[in-house]
């Protein structure tokens, strides 16, 4: 079974500006007033962590990916 340190970290809209939150977590980790500053910590964990951070629009959808795992130099964007 595989533990939170395996997965993404999500950066999504929220009613008070931009949170990171990790896959499946119910409670953000923290949020943002500004979206960049939401996207570097994700970035941040993700890379600490060997995953992905997911940085969605305000509609959900998924604007960009970035990988940090073992296959992280195939693209920072989608599945290679």
């Amino acid at each position: 079974m595989a533990d939170s340190r395996n997965k993404a970290e999500h950066v999504v809209a929220h009613e008070e500006g931009w949170a990171v939150k990790a896959e499946g977590a119910e409670q953000p980790t923290k949020v943002y007033d500004n979206k960049q500053d939401a996207i570097d910590r994700a970035k941040e964990i993700a890379e600490n962590k060997g995953t992905s951070a997911v940085i969605h629009k305000k509609d959900g959808t998924i604007q960009n990916q970035h990988s940090y795992g073992d296959n992280s130099n195939n693209s920072s964007q989608g599945k290679s």
